[in-house]
């Protein structure tokens, strides 16, 4: 019996472990432990190998050489990345036409850290790089360190004890490479043990667009840069090369087998007879060099920032293009997850986006890092044959090879336009979502008047509203009618909503139905006073006024203010823009002492109050309101312009779901907030109540939960076991089967 080869064997691996952790889920979610000390194994001689080997092939390098090397590397590391580049501008043309707005995030009112490029590349402290990991300052170190001892006369004495230490760790690196297949198959059965299909599913967009761009440029175009410049055949290429990529995939980290692909680099060579010791040597050289480098895998990585702009209805143009450009290589220096949220905060996308790539990374990981490796030894045979000077330009083959990519990408770009066109439609937008959001709080018994109307029970003589609400076992809510995500009607006309799901929960604590009254425009201190409400549970910010007429429950959400405006409208866009503008208009509800606050930065701009949503999109889908005489700013007018509405950025980000040509900007270069309050009856046993359930439901986490869904759009749902073959088809049948033979027997 022919004997199994490594690749087929780390191949077999990953399909038993991606079956197995089908097959039995979550109950074999414990071997992702052996498949993370399988991962460690591998990355313990990796860095000191690295170190070890650029300071022993460095230090041996004449200048000349090191200057060839240097020159050729970056010429065609520049040649990858413009490819990169190049996909990275036709590929969103896949993404088919789609229109959803964003829910709120925290990111919103929270600064975005730069990154510390100094910690990264420069080893101030080469042990602690070494101890956390840092690859390009361990580099660097190791660098500089072979350019001192380079010019050392008795150099070897120093370098053949390294050079023998090098060969002990790749020894030691091949031993464990020997366990690699019962190290995949632990980690294939752990990584989809817990994956999550739901989740995945609004992610097919970005997967499907990445696995094309990782396929086009792993598989057709990078062998045909190869085959253009170089003698070597990518079918030799893959044919050395496929256990470790293989292992590599399985892995998801290029280090970890680093070792490995410098060996299957120097064996490529030498399937050539006019390979050199000294260009099998420079392997060791270039390789390491190399890795701190953006690669392609991470580059295209970034074709998530206009998926993620196009998801969120805020699809880049052209003119964003050399600014997402220039970022993506930035931050292509660092990982991902720490260069992605810099690039969609520099383009103003929601940065709540920034999870459904962290969901991702479970494939793109992996997909990434084979694409990545591919890139690594692209650039190596590249940099060596012109080293060497074997360095040969097929124009035949570049003709060709030109024609075919043409042909297919543009083949490949168009049939999957098509497809995410098609396979879309079954995705729910932002506004279905949010429709289908069910109350979180037990639902209680309760009725929603058309009108505002008094109570029609009166208090009896030094009777408390608590008292009264045990009485008629009825709590009177106040609630505005269009205040999404606060209180709204979904789609099937049920109230919903933030404020709504927290009246529930204080009707279930009391053990009493509701009855919602609507809260007029304008009316809501008159009303409160004349006993129409016990509560009112939509948003309402804190003021002076309020506070002065009414009485209030203490703060129970700090919300941050924001302007909901046309997604076209650039005036709004930073600070500088909009404090040179002659002149605008904010409209705003009822919060005119917040207006004015807002508009104290800005001394020509205008405010005019509104009474309802349904005026501020009426106003904007005209552009105007006419109207026969406004008073703004002491001026008669017959016709005012609304330029952006004032609102809290959790509402303005709620509305843009709703109507997705609407954008929620901040022209301030800080963040100004308010708290919102529950305006209650006024009576010291009732206040003390409110207050006290606020303390009680807040530590308790169901304040967070309902924020979680009705404001992050993040749905609640009660946990469930991941779906496997043996929980949801196999036992499921066994059972049934069982029950079958006791009503035989029976």
């Amino acid at each position: 019996m022919k004997k199994l080869s490594l690749s087929t064997k780390v191949l077999l691996g990953v399909l038993l472990g991606v079956f197995l952790g089908l097959f039995f889920g979550e109950e074999v979610g414990w071997l992702s432990i052996p498949g993370d000390i399988f991962i460690g194994l591998l990355q313990m001689t990796v860095l000191p190998y690295i170190m070890f080997s650029l300071i022993v092939n460095i230090g041996r390098l004449s200048m000349e050489t090191g200057k060839k090397i240097i020159k050729y590397g970056l010429i065609f590391l520049f040649l990858l990345l413009s490819l990169g580049i190049f996909y990275l501008m036709i590929l969103p043309l896949a993404f088919p036409q789609w229109g959803s707005g964003s829910f709120y995030s925290s990111d919103f009112v929270q600064q975005s850290k730069p990154f510390d490029f100094v910690k990264l590349y420069i080893p101030a402290n080469p042990f602690a790089s070494l101890s956390d990991n840092i690859v390009p300052a361990v580099v660097l170190f190791s660098i500089f360190i072979g350019l001192g001892v380079m010019k050392l006369p008795n150099k070897e004495a120093l370098l053949k004890p390294l050079d023998v230490l090098t060969d002990g760790l790749n020894q030691v690196n091949k031993m464990i490479v020997k366990i690699t297949p019962i190290g995949v198959f632990c980690i294939a059965a752990g990584v989809v043990s817990k994956l999550s299909w739901s989740d995945l599913s609004r992610l097919q967009g970005y997967l499907l667009v990445y696995l094309l761009a990782v396929i086009l440029i792993t598989f057709l175009i990078l062998p045909y840069v190869i085959s253009i410049f170089t003698p070597y055949s990518t079918k030799t290429i893959f044919k050395i090369t496929r256990s470790t990529l293989i292992t590599i995939f399985a892995t998801g980290k290029i280090i970890v087998v680093f070792p490995q692909l410098i060996e299957n680099i120097k064996e490529i060579l030498e399937t050539q007879k006019n390979v050199t010791k000294k260009m099998q040597d420079e392997v060791d050289i270039i390789m390491p060099l190399a890795y701190p480098f953006p690669n392609l895998g991470t580059f295209m990585i970034f074709i998530f920032v206009p998926f993620a702009g196009w998801y969120t209805g805020e699809a880049l143009d052209f003119t964003d293009y050399p600014i997402f450009l220039s970022s993506t290589l930035l931050s292509s220096f660092v990982a991902p997850i720490t260069g992605l949220p810099f690039s969609l905060d520099l383009l103003k996308i929601p940065q709540e986006t920034f999870q459904l790539f962290v969901v991702s990374t479970v494939l793109t990981d992996r997909i990434r890092v084979v694409l990545g490796a591919f890139h690594l030894i692209t650039l190596t045979l590249l940099t060596l044959t012109a080293s060497a000077g074997f360095l040969k330009f097929k124009k035949r083959k570049f003709i060709q090879a030109l024609i075919v990519i043409s042909i297919t990408s543009f083949v490949s770009i168009f049939g999957m336009h098509k497809l995410l066109k098609k396979s879309m439609q079954n995705i729910p937008t932002n506004e279905e979502i949010i429709n289908r959001f069910e109350l979180i709080s037990p639902q209680q018994d309760f009725v929603v008047l058309e009108k505002p109307k008094k109570n029609p029970n009166r208090k009896w003589r030094g009777e408390n509203t608590l008292s009264r609400i045990k009485r008629r076992d009825k709590i009177r809510i106040g609630f505005y009618e269009k205040s999404v995500p606060f209180s709204f009607l979904n789609k099937d006309s049920l109230l919903v909503g933030y404020g709504i799901n927290l009246a529930h929960q204080l009707a279930s604590d009391l053990g009493v139905s509701i009855e919602f009254v609507p809260v007029k425009h304008g009316q809501l201190i008159s009303e409160m006073k004349n006993d129409y409400f016990d509560i009112i549970m939509s948003d309402i910010f804190l003021s002076s006024r309020y506070a002065e007429e009414i009485e209030l429950s203490k703060p129970y959400l700090n919300v941050s203010l924001a302007l909901l405006t046309k997604k076209d409208n650039i005036l709004f866009d930073d600070f500088d823009t909009t404090t040179k503008l002659d002149t605008f208009t904010i409209s705003y509800f009822e919060r005119k002492e917040i207006a004015k606050e807002f508009l104290s930065y800005f001394p020509n701009g205008g405010s005019y109050p509104l009474n309802s949503y349904d005026e501020i999109f009426e106003i904007k889908k005209r552009d105007s309101i006419n109207l026969d005489s406004i008073q703004l700013d002491s001026v008669k007018l017959k016709t005012i312009k609304i330029d952006a509405h004032l609102t809290s950025a959790e509402r303005a980000a709620a509305l843009t779901v709703f109507y997705p040509g609407y954008k929620v900007v901040n022209p301030l270069p800080y963040h100004l907030s308010n708290a919102l309050v529950f305006p209650i009856a006024k009576d010291e046993v009732w206040r003390r109540y409110i207050n006290n359930w606020i303390d009680f439901r807040t530590q308790d986490g169901t304040f967070q939960r309902v924020y979680d869904q009705w404001i992050l759009g993040k749905e609640f749902k009660k946990q469930k076991s991941k779906w496997s073959i043996y929980e949801n088809i196999i036992k499921p049948k066994f059972a049934t089967h069982k029950d079958t033979l006791e009503v035989i027997e029976k």
